[in-house]
C-alpha cells in the first residue's frame, strides 16, 4: 500500500501533506485529529465510525500513537481511576487532542487523499475505499 496523505481546507487555512493513519479502513469516514499544546499544531486524518473510534485508531497506530499514549515512565502521574484508556489498556493523555468532523455525515471531515497511483487531483476518502488495487 502506498503512503497516503490528505489535503483540506480547515478554518480558512490550506492543510497539505496530512498523514492518513488508516486510508480505506472505514468507508471513507475521515476525521481530522489535531494535536495542540505547542505553537504549531500537528494534524492527522483517521478513518473511523465516530470520535471515540477515531481516538482508538490513533492510539493504536505504531508511528503516531505516541502523541496520546502515555509512556510507561510517566504513567505514575495519572490516576488509574480517572484517566482515559485506549483500546488495549494504554493510558491516554487527551489534554491536547482535538477531533474535527461532523457526526452522522458520510464523510465527517471532507478532504482529498493523495499518493502514488492515485489521481493527480486526489481522491475523496469515500471513493478511496471502493477502489480496486
Amino acid at each position: 500500500m502506498c503512503q497516503v496523505t490528505a489535503k483540506a481546507t480547515f478554518q480558512g487555512q490550506q492543510l497539505t501533506d496530512i498523514p492518513v493513519i488508516n486510508p480505506g479502513d472505514w468507508f471513507g469516514k475521515s476525521w481530522l485529529i489535531e494535536i495542540g499544546g505547542s505553537f504549531t499544531p500537528v494534524y492527522f486524518v483517521v478513518e473511523a465510525d465516530n470520535v471515540s473510534d477515531a481516538i482508538d485508531e490513533f492510539a493504536d497506530h505504531d508511528q503516531f500513537g505516541h502523541h496520546i499514549v502515555v509512556s510507561e515512565a510517566d504513567q505514575g502521574d495519572y490516576d488509574p481511576e480517572t484517566c482515559h484508556y485506549g483500546p488495549h489498556g494504554q493510558i491516554l493523555d487527551l489534554d491536547h487532542l482535538l477531533i474535527h468532523g461532523q457526526e452522522g455525515a458520510k464523510c465527517p471531515f471532507p478532504c482529498r487523499y493523495f499518493g502514488d497511483g492515485l489521481p493527480q487531483d486526489g481522491m475523496l476518502p469515500t471513493d478511496y475505499w471502493q477502489r480496486d488495487d
